[in-house]
């Protein structure tokens, strides 16, 4: 397998990104903090046969996809802080 880009992958939401060339599906659980999201992302390797034929070529999609879905994820929780109200003690 060559080498794993971005442009292999589609982000469907904010928590979901599929690898195009596989058909794989990685989902994040929406926790609070962004960092604490890679603690369980699934995966579903979609068609079969489908998956890397290596180890190397598998984990090179699943750091992509991580990665990808973590730069989404704190790019969504930045914009949300962003326009969040602010509020002063009294």
């Amino acid at each position: 397998m060559a080498s794993v880009t971005r442009e292999q992958f589609k982000i469907r939401s904010e928590l979901e990104v599929v690898h195009i060339p596989t058909g794989a599906v990685f989902s994040a659980y929406p926790y609070s903090n962004p960092d604490d999201m890679l603690e369980s992302v699934r995966v579903n390797w979609g068609r079969a046969g489908a998956q890397p034929d290596s180890r190397e070529a598998e984990q090179q999609v699943r750091r992509m996809a991580s990665q990808l879905l973590l730069e989404n994820t704190r790019r969504l929780a930045d914009a949300s802080s962003a326009v969040a109200p602010k509020t002063h003690a009294e």
